[in-house]
């Protein structure tokens, strides 16, 4: 169980209280570790989130609170958001056998974050069906919810069961795992983008599952 957090830039810069509530909401699902990315900036650091650290921001912005599943739970590497290269990720599930396909697409991970492998190869999906058909070959019928901060501002959303709720404002879309006043939960079962030219969505074919779970990692909404 982590906590999601975002915001993307339409026309204004983000309502401080509103982003750093998002912020503290988020952080009630990860102790471990915390972070945010903007376009070309990561921040992480130890422990539940302080929102403090978001008082400079004025774009789109991607932020974690991490619950640690992989990788040790002091190891900042492993804290989100991930980067690799201009993109960011923060992502709320599993990757079963992240390793095996970190060898078979060719990958060289740089941490022991399952989510690294979803990072590297979602910076190869040029398309929204392309970073659905990912989701589902990685995370077949297990919960997630994910997001995606790309250079030039724009955010991806996915949910299949986790939790993830959006409230459309006039000066931008924000986004949390949990619900905030004026909220309703995104859709589920499907991958959102919000850019310059609005929202576009694609379905993800595969349903949320216990039963295709049991066997591995233990999850929570």
């Amino acid at each position: 169980m982590c906590g999601l957090y975002a915001y993307h830039r339409r026309s204004g810069p983000p309502q401080a209280d509103l982003l750093s509530h998002l912020a503290t909401l988020a952080g009630t699902r990860g102790p471990h570790a915390h972070g945010h990315a903007t376009a070309g900036q990561r921040h992480v650091a130890p422990g539940p989130v302080n929102p403090a650290s978001l008082a400079a921001v004025t774009g789109s912005v991607i932020g974690h609170a991490r619950m640690a599943t992989a990788g040790h739970y002091q190891d900042l590497r492993a804290a989100q958001p991930l980067q690799t290269g201009a993109l960011f990720i923060a992502h709320n599930g599993t990757v079963p056998a992240h390793r095996f396909h970190a060898t078979a697409h060719g990958l060289t991970l740089q941490t022991d974050s399952d989510s690294e492998v979803l990072g590297q190869l979602l910076a190869r999906a040029v398309t929204l069906a392309g970073v659905a058909s990912l989701l589902d070959h990685l995370t077949p019928g297990l919960p997630l919810a994910l997001l995606v901060l790309e250079a030039d501002g724009s955010v991806t959303a996915a949910r299949r069961a986790h939790p993830l709720h959006v409230r459309r404002d006039p000066e931008g879309t924000y986004l949390c795992s949990l619900p905030f006043a004026g909220s309703t939960p995104l859709p589920d079962q499907t991958v959102t983008r919000l850019d310059a030219t609005g929202e576009t969505s694609h379905p993800l074919s595969t349903t949320a599952s216990l039963r295709a779970a049991q066997g591995g990692s233990a999850w929570t909404p």
